[in-house]
């Protein structure tokens, strides 16, 4: 889906909120953003090594933490 689409920062961030209550821990109620950003990492096919997962500063990480 991202390789063939372009994966674009606006494209995840509205991933991102949509599916941000889905990473929500039951118990404490926080979003696990680190689980939110590799789920959207493979769902738009970004997820290889060299991506932006292993990117610390890359933009993925921002958004993640944005849709807390």
């Amino acid at each position: 889906m991202g390789k063939e689409r372009g994966f674009n920062q606006r494209q995840a961030r509205t991933w991102m909120r949509d599916n941000a209550e889905d990473y929500r821990d039951p118990k404490t109620g926080e979003i696990n953003s680190t689980a939110l950003a590799e789920a959207c990492a493979e769902t738009f096919d970004v997820k290889d090594e060299g991506g932006p997962l292993d990117d610390e500063t890359h933009w993925i990480w921002d958004e993640a933490a944005r849709a807390l």
